[in-house]
């Protein structure tokens, strides 16, 4: 796996932490370092990035 594959499945991963931990404001924060790979992520990546940033902006319950 490439250096930059990896720094995205590691913030992948800490997203989805700070997503269950309902940290918003430090998963809002995280969004942009991912998304700026935009190029290189999967459509399954993009999405998980859509759906954190609608639950944020929502407040919507990220375990329901």
């Amino acid at each position: 796996m490439s250096a930059i594959r990896q720094k995205i499945e590691t913030r992948l991963d800490e997203l989805g932490a700070l997503m269950k931990a309902k940290n918003y404001a430090e998963a809002e924060e995280l969004i942009p370092s991912i998304a700026k790979f935009t190029s290189v992520l999967t459509e399954e990546q993009r999405d998980f990035i859509g759906a954190a940033r609608l639950a944020i902006a929502e407040n919507l319950d990220w375990t329901a």
